[in-house]
């Protein structure tokens, strides 16, 4: 059963938040910035391509308002005394954060105000360790002792990667699934401010007429690669991919005219379309979320609505964020840490910080997390066996 963690009011997004500590980036030069700056880095750039007491549990003064509550389904599914009595099932000693991403990014973001919640809410001292690569980052919690020392928190990537042969962490065996977090949110499709055509179905019916005349601009292998695959198998549509990694290289070929479709974060596209540099067409999320869940200080035209709200039911992208650790855990400590990450979601600074990045906060348990994992895990197979890029199963 799903837990989903209430969205917190727009009116939240105006808080400003505090940094969440250092960290050590072996693969760059430069220190982290504090959560508020990076914040604002990541709105700018990649923010999107790359909620009460429990029964058992005790509400601290940073616990989430009421009416924005965490709801689990029992006590017992979330033993919060048994975990706390056995330190959330970490061991003594600093507990690392791995981030798969240099610090700014989204994922960077979410660790540190989930980071913040252990200091405060858990008593647990812990530190945040950057990797410039994501493939680098996986492979060293792959690495570590399978103690619960080492975590990290994980996207889409890691799936994707794994199963176009682009890393050889495999989420599925080399690593232990601990919590599926947060929703990453949605993504805005968006075109040039002069294409010839305003909404999402009639970019659909130009491209049918026009096969292999769009160029979309997106990764040569990233979430946005299969974002598109799953348009295009799902539509009967063509499109020519053309190399865009960055989300501002996508903003920048948009609002000049040289790619005819690219996703970006929904900040960016409020801001362009607001220049007239582009029009969005419509925004991709999980499985039954509308726009209406996004929390925007101003109310979004039609043209922002999912495209399974504008009548294309099977066109979602689910993107959760993982909690892994190492292969081999112990069964019972993930059960404790699991429940730990529940606790850290209750915290009202952690909730909105992840809202603030566009996340929307959920907390699942361990069995529900693997069904949500897999379920994600088997869609990427599938559009990577459309575009001929599946190597791994």
């Amino acid at each position: 059963m799903k837990k989903t963690i209430a969205m917190l009011l727009a009116s939240s997004m105006m808080l400003s938040f505090t940094a969440c500590g250092s960290s050590t980036t072996p693969n760059s030069t430069t220190e982290a910035k504090s959560a508020t700056e990076a914040k604002t880095e990541a709105a700018k750039e990649e923010t999107k391509s790359e909620e009460s007491s429990t029964d058992g549990s005790t509400k601290s003064e940073g616990s989430a308002p009421a009416g924005e509550a965490l709801t689990l389904e029992s006590a017992s599914e979330a033993d919060i005394e048994g975990a706390k009595a056995d330190n959330w099932g970490f061991p003594s000693g600093t507990i690392t954060w791995v981030v798969p991403g240099k610090a700014g990014g989204g994922s960077d973001l979410a660790i540190r105000y989930l980071s913040e919640a252990m200091t405060k809410d858990l008593g647990i001292t812990n530190t945040v360790t950057n990797y410039d690569s994501n493939t680098v980052g996986h492979q060293t919690v792959a690495n570590a002792s399978p103690d619960g020392s080492t975590i990290t928190l994980a996207t889409a990537a890691l799936n994707v990667q794994w199963v176009t042969g682009n890393s050889e962490v495999n989420p599925k065996k080399d690593l232990t699934l601990i919590a599926a977090l947060d929703d990453n949110g949605f993504s805005a499709l968006c075109a040039p401010a002069n294409a010839p055509y305003d909404t999402f179905s009639e970019m659909i019916e130009y491209a049918k007429a026009n096969p292999g005349k769009l160029n979309a601009g997106m990764p040569s292998s990233g979430n946005n690669t299969f974002q598109f695959g799953k348009i295009q198998k799902s539509t009967g549509v063509e499109f020519n991919s053309v190399e865009a990694s960055s989300e501002s290289d996508r903003l920048t070929n948009l609002a000049g005219g040289f790619i005819d479709l690219g996703f970006v974060g929904l900040g960016n596209a409020q801001e362009y379309e607001a220049a007239g540099k582009l029009k969005v067409l419509a925004t991709i999320a999980g499985d039954g979320l509308k726009i209406e869940d996004y929390p925007s200080e101003t109310p979004l035209g039609d043209n922002y609505k999912t495209m399974q709200e504008q009548g294309f039911s099977d066109l979602y992208w689910n993107v959760k964020h993982y909690v892994y650790g190492p292969a081999g855990m112990d069964a019972a400590k993930v059960q404790e840490i699991n429940t730990a990450m529940s606790v850290l979601q209750q915290n009202a600074d952690c909730h909105e910080g992840l809202v603030s990045v566009g996340h929307i906060p959920e907390w699942h348990n361990v069995e529900d997390s693997l069904k949500i994992r897999d379920a994600e895990y088997e869609s990427v197979v599938e559009i990577a066996e459309y575009l001929n890029m599946k190597v791994n199963d």
